[in-house]
């Protein structure tokens, strides 16, 4: 019985545990649009969007990537430079993470995807950028 009495406390936490990962919304650069009969604002999602999508659940384990941007901590937005002539196969990446009261607490730029996500990451889970 005195097991039992251990291992209920720590069951029951597990759920409150879970919901403490923050939300994130991941949006890139384009034309906003209206969809649907609700007239809900849409932003574009490329296959790029969705390599960062992946890029976060590899590298940020500690967050949920969700696509509803109402339920989201904070928003992460992603803007892609076209190809250089010099270097055509290297693109800029320029992160920008922002809170639910849409102040800017993240902002970088690499060449390569991956420290962007770690960067924002980074600024995501931070507790002082959670308040």
């Amino acid at each position: 019985m005195r097991k039992y009495l251990v291992v209920l406390p720590l069951l029951l936490a597990l759920p409150i545990a879970a919901e403490t990962k923050p939300r994130i919304y991941i949006t890139e650069s384009g034309a906003i649009q209206i969809s649907g009969p609700s007239m809900a604002l849409t932003g574009p999602t490329s296959s790029e969007n969705i390599e960062v999508m992946k890029s976060f659940q590899r590298h940020c384990p500690t967050v949920t990537v969700t696509a509803d941007r109402e339920k989201a901590d904070f928003i992460v937005r992603l803007d892609r430079e076209s190809p250089s002539p010099v270097t055509p196969f290297v693109r800029g990446n320029k992160v920008a993470v922002f809170n639910r009261d849409a102040d800017l607490v993240y902002s970088h730029s690499s060449r390569l995807p991956a420290p962007a996500v770690k960067g924002a990451c980074a600024a995501v889970t931070m507790p002082l950028a959670r308040k």
